[in-house]
């Protein structure tokens, strides 16, 4: 993992963007993949599903926290259609650094 970063490490990053300000959200995906562009594209998808977990066993129905967790199950399903479009386009995918490139043709992660 680049950096030394954990799983672990990548999941409460994850948690600390989707609590944080109303839009604290919206650069993560890209932040998390120009951190760790040597690693898995595929572990930004699970660190953000673990993240949105473990908000929603953290905070009640109701709780205003509950938005962070729903926007990370929403990040994490627009990352793996990013990734299934990839594939079709047979571009590379394996490392979060490949995000990039697929972002230069679809510009949602890049411009949120």
């Amino acid at each position: 993992m680049s950096g030394g970063a954990t799983i672990l490490e990548k999941v409460h990053f994850a948690i600390e963007h989707l609590l944080d300000t109303p839009d604290g959200w919206r650069p993560l995906v890209r932040e998390m993949a120009a951190r760790w562009p040597d690693d898995s594209a595929s572990e930004i998808v699970y660190a953000l599903v673990k993240a949105a977990s473990e908000i929603e066993s953290m905070f009640g129905e109701g709780s205003p926290a509950r938005s962070g967790a729903e926007k990370g199950w929403r990040l994490a399903a627009l990352l793996g259609l990013d990734f299934y479009a990839m594939e079709e386009l047979g571009l590379p995918r394996a490392k979060a650094a490949h995000l990039e490139g697929y972002w230069k043709i679809d510009p949602y992660f890049r411009e949120l």
